[in-house]
């Protein structure tokens, strides 16, 4: 007589550890995925924040040279002093 293969099958734990063992793995792939598609979005979010920022310094040194410029302007026309922005009242420095 021949001898006879039987297939060995795991228990129904057994597969079923297996099978939780997979979900387990690719859920953790697909969340790294979401991750990294997360990081790249905020990659992008700062780069634009940065250019924002650069532009806004830019406005800024612009405004604070008119800013010199009208002061020098209306030193030149009234002296030197405080201007109340309110009234338009010029205090003289003493």
């Amino acid at each position: 007589m021949g001898k006879i293969n039987v297939m060995a099958q795991l228990t129904q734990e057994e597969l079923q550890s297996v099978k939780d063992l997979q979900s387990k793995y690719n859920q953790t792939l697909f969340e790294i995925g979401v991750a990294e598609a997360q990081r790249l979005a905020l990659h992008d979010q700062i780069e634009k924040l940065e250019s924002s920022k650069k532009a806004l310094l830019k406005d800024l040194e612009s405004i604070e040279q008119k800013e010199n410029d009208l002061v020098k302007s209306l030193q030149e026309k009234y002296g030197t002093g405080s201007i109340n922005p309110e009234t338009g009242e010029i205090t003289p420095t003493t």
